[in-house]
């Protein structure tokens, strides 16, 4: 487990939103590695966070960078079970997570924030699925 750090973008809960926000990413060569999209804002995971951030402001975006935490697991099955009831059995609280991987992947990732960062990362830090 290690801290990232995530872009988070305010969005216009309109069709097209998205779309002008990913092509103005696209411009500036930035890649998106995973996104969480709600009614008027994403969090993004991507190749160049301050980047990222710059470009959105430029495009009249409001954006900030945050912190959060990724995990890189492996795909099968109980692997979310071990990452959630990890955390929960040392008391710690997961605000948000999003990831994913395609059937066929060995792995993959999820971003997340929980309440006590400090405290998960330690917790992962020699663990072994």
């Amino acid at each position: 487990m290690e801290k990232i750090a995530e872009v988070y973008v305010v969005l216009e809960n309109r069709a097209g939103a998205a779309g002008e926000m990913a092509r103005a990413l696209k411009k500036k060569n930035i890649a998106v590695f995973a996104i969480a999209m709600f009614i008027d804002f994403a969090r993004m995971y991507v190749s160049d966070p301050e980047g990222a951030v710059k470009t959105l402001h430029d495009n009249g975006y409001q954006a900030e960078l945050r912190e959060a935490l990724r995990e890189t697991m492996p795909n099968r099955r109980g692997a979310l079970m071990e990452l959630t009831q990890k955390l929960g059995n040392a008391g710690i609280n997961i605000e948000y997570m999003y990831g994913s991987m395609l059937e066929t992947q060995k792995q993959g990732i999820v971003i997340l924030e929980v309440d006590q960062p400090d405290l998960a990362m330690q917790i992962f830090r020699n663990h072994q699925y």
